[in-house]
């Protein structure tokens, strides 16, 4: 059974992991505490909570990253909620017959993500890339022992690290769900022992990480840069659908964002992970596909990151003074006005519009619509043997929820009405506000 999302909403009791772990017990303190300044305490807790939590045994050496088991849950929730929301049928919610194909760049020793996704979702399958020999060797040692070699595969990379998306050992591939990386936080030696000196305190628990896993030249920052450059290559934007990576400092996701609006992207998620953690991380996911995260996965952050850095809404709602059956004959109406898909469902009082062409709803749209008209009967016969390309993404696709305001006292009100808008796919936002104004107008 997977482990429930809420699993490290509170701290760990140690009292009674060490009953259920004498492993565990030896390593507590006479205080009933952990020391974290110990690394193999460290270790003993992050295989006793794998074990207890996920069922998922794993070695570890002692000069590689030990990794803590809530910080990389909460990452593995994220991707799963992600993907539940931007799903190419436009399903709301967890598909248990999705198959998902997940990439992790750098998976390390434990081989955590991988293990972690694959034992929360059975129809997932993971490919992961390690380019250090030792990690390498225990990730495939910690995948066989767990049974899970017929749906994690290690690939052949560039162990140099020059390239981080392996795209040709991908091509076999019709699509990658997402890419997932948790980069070296530091841009040398130097920045990390700085890094040390300045805590005013020691930190919650000991490093033991290699310098390939925590130093990368120009730090996390760079690390996430060339992974950007490299998502926009032809051969891996269209392949694959999302691109995600964990960040350690509050600095770096400004600065991500802001490369990524620089590159053109258009549609991208930032969150924080808070769930039994003392250390915060942050997350930043881009895609050059066009399904759109609701505003609780895409902008899901505490009060540290600016609202300037975060995407624009994908949900805008409000209330028009009609009863639901009134207005769902309003809507109806006006939306078949336009050159449209619409497919209403009165059980579920849900609509869906898709706008191949973009915006057909405003007064520039229609006086354009004829301009066109007018040129098309003026097109010769023989113009309209072209040969077709692939039908492009449409423009647009909203979803239009109705429900009844209930009015205060628990009765439902006949005479107003809550309307809900969600952008569903498209590249530009500016043209989903603009559709929700166009029905706000129309309807109020």
């Amino acid at each position: 059974m997977p482990a429930p999302d809420d699993i490290y909403r509170h701290d760990v009791d140690f009292t009674t992991l060490a009953l259920q772990y004498p492993d565990f017990a030896k390593k507590l303190k006479s205080n009933r505490q952990l020391d974290f300044s110990d690394p193999e305490s460290v270790r003993q807790l992050t295989k006793t909570l794998l074990h207890r939590d996920f069922d998922i045994t794993i070695d570890l050496p002692e000069d590689r990253l030990c990794p803590p088991v809530p910080n990389r849950f909460n990452y593995i929730l994220f991707i799963q909620r992600l993907l539940d929301n931007t799903s190419p049928d436009f399903r709301d919610g967890y598909d248990p017959d999705r198959q998902v194909i997940g990439l992790d760049i750098g998976t390390g020793a434990s081989a955590i993500y991988p293990l972690l996704a694959c034992q929360q979702r059975p129809k997932w399958l993971f490919l992961a890339t390690e380019i250090d020999d030792k990690s390498r060797m225990y990730a495939t040692k910690n995948i066989a022992t767990n049974v899970l070699q017929s749906r994690i595969k290690l690939l052949d990379t560039d162990t140099t690290g020059a390239q981080l998306i392996p795209s040709a050992q991908l091509e076999r591939f019709d699509r990658i769900d997402i890419l997932m990386t948790n980069p070296p936080f530091y841009e040398s030696q130097e920045s990390m022992s700085e890094s040390a000196r300045s805590k005013s305190r020691p930190a919650n628990s000991s490093c033991t990480g290699a310098p390939v896993e925590m130093i990368t030249p120009g730090g996390e920052v760079s690390f996430v840069s060339r992974l950007i450059d490299e998502s926009g290559l032809s051969t891996n934007k269209t392949r694959i659908q999302w691109f995600t990576a964990m960040l350690g400092k509050l600095f770096s996701v400004g600065v991500v964002v802001e490369i990524l609006r620089k590159k053109g992207c258009t549609n991208f998620a930032v969150t924080e992970f808070i769930q039994g953690q003392k250390t915060r991380r942050w997350c930043v996911a881009w895609s050059w596909f066009g399904f759109r995260p609701s505003n609780a996965v895409a902008r899901s952050v505490g009060s540290g990151v600016e609202k300037k850095f975060l995407p624009p809404p994908t949900e805008i709602e409000f209330d028009v003074h009609a009863d639901l059956g009134m207005l769902e004959t309003m809507i109806g109406e006006e939306v078949e006005k336009l050159d449209v898909l619409w497919k209403y469902i009165p059980a579920k009082r849900v609509g869906m519009v898709m706008s191949k062409e973009g915006d057909v709803w405003s007064r520039k749209a229609r006086r354009r619509r004829v301009h066109q008209d007018q040129e098309m009967a003026d097109d010769d016969e023989d113009e309209k043997q072209v040969e077709e390309d692939e039908e492009p993404a449409p423009a647009l696709v909203a979803r239009i929820t109705l429900s009844a305001v209930v009015a205060g006292d628990g009765q439902k009100g006949t005479a107003e009405t809550h309307v809900h808008l969600k952008h569903l796919q498209g590249h530009d936002s500016v043209l989903f506000e603009s559709f929700c104004g166009w029905l706000k107008r129309k309807v109020s």
